[in-house]
C-alpha cells in the first residue's frame, strides 16, 4: 500500500527538501523520468566516441528448420473452451467468482484482525503487568528515605522547585569540547536553526548534552507559562494539525512534515503526546518538537502523554536511549526531560468546541478542576503525590489524581458507562453516554484522543463523537499499520490523512503483507508461551492425569488463559500453536517444539525463567539504578537490600555480606554491576538451586 494523501498539500515550499528517511511516493506526485524516444539516448559525460572494429561473424552449420506445429502433432490433446453463451451461465460463473474472492478477502481479514489482536493484547498486558510491578514498589518505596526517593524523581517535597531542577539539569556544569562538530542552539532560536537542527538530527548527529540542556531549560520555562488547558483557535490559518502518538520514530515525523510542512503561523500543530518510549528516536523528536515550541509559541501546542513519565521511561525504552546516547551525562539529561515532562500541559481545546487530550475522560472529568492541578508534582502519573495533613500522616488527593490519570490512560469503549480500565491497568473505559455527557457539560462537539494504535492510523467512534490518531506506522511490525494525522478547519470537518514511513511492505500485495504481519505476531506469541513453559506443562498435566499427551481444544484454551492472563482467540489460533490428533485432540508438548526457539536454547528451565522476568528485572534494575549510569554502584545494591530487607525477614545482609555479594555479581571485576551481570546472576542462582534440589 502506498502513501495516500488525498487531503494534504506540502506547504513551505522553501523547506520542500526535507524529505523523511525512508518515503513512498506515488506515481501521480513523482513520476519516473521519461526520455524521447525519436532521438538516440546519450550519456552527457561521454566526450569520445570509439568505434570498434568489424569482426567477422563465425562459420555455423545451417540450421534445419523445424516442422509445423498441428494439433496432430502435440503430446496432449487439445481443448477447446468456449466462454458460455447462455446469459444464466454467464451470470452463474460470474457470481461464483465473486463469491470466491469475498471468501479470500473475509479470510484475509479474519487473519489480519486476529494478529492485530495478539499484538494488541500483549501490548496491554505488558501495560498492565508494569503497574502492578509499580504497584508493589510502590508500597515498598513509600517508607524509603527521601534521598532515594529524589534519585528516583518522586521526592515531592522539592517538586516543582526551579532550584532543584536547576541544580541537577544546569548546562554549566558540562563542557562544551573544543572539537564538537555538531548542531549547535543559541536563543532565541531563528528558522534557519531549526532547519540545520532537523536535517542533523535526520543524519542521525547527537545534539551536544550541553545544548540539548540548555534546550531543556527554555522549554521548561517555556511551559511553566502555560496552563493545564490551554487554547487555540482557526481564525488565523483557517486549520490545525492534530499528530498523535509518535513512539521514537523519527521517520514519521520526518513524513508528516514532507506532506503538510513544517509549522509556521500559518502551518499551526498540536502534538498528543506519547513522542518518546518504544522507539529508538524519541531524543531527536523531543528535540525538534521543543525547538519548534520555542520558535512558534502560539502554533506549536504539546499535550502530555501517558508515555511522559519518568517511571514508564524506566520500561519501555526512553532511559535506556539517554544512557546510549550521553553515556555518563545521562543522569543529567534524564532530569532535564523530567523538569520539562511535569510541566507538559494536558488538554487543549481548538475554537472552544473541540477537545483534545491524550488517553480520554471519564465520568468525574471536569476541565475546570483539571486546570487548577499543579501538574508540576506528577513526575509519574502511576504514583499519586503526598502530602502531610493536619494528623501528621501523608494524604493523597484521590480526586485530582484520577482526573490525571483518567487523561492520559483512559480509552472508549462501545458500550455505555464508565469502568476501571483492567485491561490497560489505569484510567477508564469509557462509553458514548459519557462523552456525550463530558462534552455536553463543556459545551464542546467533538473529542480527539490518541493512545490506541488503530490499523489504519485513524478511528471515529461514538457517533462521529470521538475520534483516535495515532501517527506512528508500522508500529508492530513492518506493514502492521498505517500512520495517520488529522487536519481541522474552522468547520471543524476533520480531515485524515494516511501514511507509512516505509516502502518495504507498500509494494507487497495484499496476501504477503498479511502473511508477514501474521508470522511476526506468531513469533511473539511463541516466545511467550515458551517462557511459561513450566507453568503450562502443569496447567496442561492437570487435564491429563492418564499422561495420554492430548487434551481437549477448550482445556488447552482454559489453560493458556489463566497461565497467560491474555484473552486472546485461543481456539481460532489453534492451528497456527499446535498439534492435534485424528480425534481433533491437542498434542499439548507440540507447543513447545518452535524449532527457532529452541535451537539456542541450552538450559530450557533457566532460559525460561530469564524469558519470563527480563522485562521485570529490567524495570527493578532501572528502579535501583538511581543515577541512570546503566550499572548499579555498591551503595545503589545496598538501599536495594535494605528496601527488601524492610519486607522480608530473610533479606538481612551484614556489610560483609554486601561485599561479597558485591564482588559476586561483578564478574568483570569493574566495581560495578551492569545489567547483563545482574541477569547472569539470576542464572546462577537458578542454577544452584537445581544443583542442591539433585543433590537432596
Amino acid at each position: 500500500m502506498g502513501c495516500t494523501n488525498s487531503t494534504a498539500k506540502v506547504e513551505n515550499d522553501d523547506y520542500s527538501k526535507l524529505k523523511p528517511v525512508e518515503d513512498t511516493y506515488s506515481s501521480e506526485t513523482h513520476p519516473e523520468p521519461v526520455q524521447a524516444l525519436d532521438r538516440p539516448i546519450k550519456d552527457p559525460e561521454v566526450t569520445t566516441t570509439i568505434t570498434p572494429p568489424p569482426l567477422s561473424p563465425p562459420s555455423l552449420p545451417p540450421v534445419e528448420e523445424p516442422p509445423p506445429m498441428t494439433p496432430e502433432s502435440l503430446p496432449f490433446p487439445i481443448i477447446e473452451i468456449t466462454p458460455p453463451t447462455d446469459p444464466t451461465l454467464q451470470l452463474r460463473a460470474t457470481m461464483l467468482i465473486q463469491n470466491w474472492f469475498r471468501r479470500w478477502r473475509a479470510e484475509l481479514e479474519v487473519r489480519r484482525r486476529c494478529t492485530w489482536t495478539i499484538f494488541q493484547t500483549m501490548e496491554y498486558a505488558s501495560e498492565n503487568e508494569q503497574l502492578k510491578l509499580y504497584n508493589f514498589f510502590n508500597e515498598i518505596i513509600s517508607g524509603l528515605p527521601d534521598a532515594f526517593n529524589a534519585a528516583q524523581g518522586l521526592d515531592h517535597a522539592v517538586e516543582g522547585n526551579e532550584e532543584y531542577f536547576s541544580k541537577l539539569a544546569n548546562p554549566n556544569y558540562v563542557t562544551l569540547e573544543p572539537e564538537y562538530r555538531g548542531p549547535e542552539l543559541t536563543y532565541p532560536l531563528t528558522l534557519e536553526q531549526v532547519k540545520k537542527l532537523i536535517e542533523a538530527l535526520k543524519e542521525k548527529e547527537v545534539l551536544h548534552a550541553k545544548h540539548l540542556l540548555q534546550l531543556l531549560a527554555e522549554t521548561r520555562k517555556h511551559f511553566l507559562k502555560i496552563r493545564n488547558v490551554q487554547y487555540t483557535n482557526t481564525a488565523i490559518a483557517g486549520k490545525i494539525t492534530v499528530i498523535g502518538d509518535l513512539h521514537g520514530s523519527l521517520a514519521d515525523l520526518l513524513m508528516i512534515f514532507h506532506k503538510n510542512g513544517l509549522p509556521s503561523q500559518d502551518n499551526p500543530y498540536i502534538f498528543n503526546g506519547d513522542f518518546v518510549d518504544r522507539g529508538p528516536f524519541g531524543v531527536e523528536i523531543s528535540i525538534i518538537l521543543f525547538a519548534l515550541c520555542l520558535l512558534y509559541p502560539n502554533s506549536v501546542l504539546v499535550n502530555r502523554g501517558n508515555h511522559e513519565d519518568v517511571i514508564v521511561n524506566k520500561r519501555y525504552g526512553f532511559t535506556t536511549e539517554l544512557l546510549k546516547k550521553y553515556g555518563a551525562l545521562a543522569n543529567r539529561v534524564s532530569k532535564g526531560f523530567e523538569g520539562v515532562f511535569r510541566v507538559l500541559p494536558l488538554v487543549t481545546v481548538i475554537d472552544q468546541s473541540v477537545l483534545v487530550c491524550h488517553g480520554g475522560v471519564s465520568d468525574i472529568t471536569d476541565l475546570e478542576y483539571i486546570n487548577n492541578i499543579p501538574r508540576h508534582k506528577y513526575a509519574s502519573i502511576l504514583r499519586p503525590p503526598s502530602k502531610p495533613s493536619a494528623s501528621g500522616e501523608d494524604t493523597v488527593d484521590l480526586v485530582e489524581w484520577r482526573q490525571m490519570l483518567d487523561l492520559l490512560w483512559s480509552d472508549p469503549k462501545s458500550g455505555m458507562g464508565c469502568e476501571p480500565n483492567t485491561f490497560r491497568g489505569g484510567g477508564t473505559y469509557f462509553g458514548p453516554d459519557i462523552s456525550e455527557a463530558v462534552l455536553k457539560k463543556h459545551n464542546m462537539k467533538l473529542l480527539i484522543r490518541s493512545h490506541e494504535c488503530k490499523p489504519d492510523g485513524y478511528d471515529v467512534v461514538h457517533g462521529g463523537k470521538v475520534i483516535t490518531v495515532f501517527s506512528a506506522s508500522n508500529y508492530y511490525e513492518e506493514g502492521s499499520n498505517l500512520g495517520a494525522y488529522l487536519k481541522i478547519t474552522s468547520s471543524l470537518k476533520p480531515q485524515f490523512v494516511q501514511y507509512s514511513a516505509s516502502s518495504k511492505t507498500s509494494n507487497l500485495p495484499l496476501y504477503e503483507r498479511v502473511s508477514m504481519v501474521e508470522s511476526s505476531a506468531f513469533r511473539d506469541l511463541r516466545t511467550k508461551i515458551f517462557a511459561n513453559q513450566g507453568a503450562l506443562l502443569e496447567k496442561f498435566q492437570n487435564f491429563d492425569p492418564e499422561n495420554t499427551g492430548v487434551i481437549s481444544t477448550s482445556e488447552w484454551a482454559e489453560s493458556l488463559r489463566d497461565v497467560l492472563s491474555l484473552d486472546l482467540p485461543w481456539r481460532t489460533l489453534r492451528t497456527k500453536l499446535v498439534e492435534t490428533d485424528e480425534n481433533g485432540k491437542v498434542k499439548y508438548s507440540s507447543c513447545f517444539t518452535d524449532g527457532c526457539i529452541e535451537a539456542s536454547i541450552e538450559d530450557k528451565q533457566v532460559t525460561e525463567t530469564i524469558y519470563r522476568q527480563r522485562k521485570t528485572l529490567e524495570t527493578i534494575f532501572r528502579i535501583l539504578d538511581t543515577d541512570n549510569s546503566g550499572s548499579l554502584t555498591r551503595e545503589e545494591l545496598r538501599v536495594g537490600c535494605d528496601l527488601l530487607a524492610k519486607h522480608s525477614a530473610s533479606i538481612q545482609l551484614s556489610s560483609e555480606e554486601l561485599d561479597q555479594l558485591v564482588d559476586t555479581m561483578d564478574i568483570n571485576r569493574d566495581g560495578q554491576i551492569n545489567f547483563n551481570e545482574f541477569l547472569e546472576s539470576f542464572r546462577l542462582v537458578d542454577n544452584k538451586f537445581a544443583e542442591m534440589q539433585q543433590s537432596c
